[in-house]
């Protein structure tokens, strides 16, 4: 998978580097989400959302959401699931 077939709204799996505190080497994640922002240096996933704008309007509450902005420097791999 290219990343510059990557669009907003994408579900992915992803497979980047990361770093970890106290130990020998990096280490490899994963993060299964919705892609709902690219910017210049990350791919941003929401892991956990609302489905409709609607409800994220209404809620209000950016604590039923979690986000991760992935740097695109350290994937190893995508895979575009939906």
């Amino acid at each position: 998978m290219t990343k510059a077939k990557l669009k907003v709204g994408d579900v992915v799996h992803i497979t980047f580097l990361d770093h970890a505190e106290n130990s020998k080497d990096v280490l490899l994640f994963e993060v299964f989400g919705r892609i709902y922002k690219i910017t210049r240096k990350a791919f941003c996933v929401r892991s956990w959302g609302y489905v409709t704008d609607v409800d994220r309007a209404g809620d209000s509450n950016t604590d039923n959401e979690h986000t991760y902005a992935i740097v695109k420097s350290a994937v190893d791999s995508i895979r575009i699931l939906r």
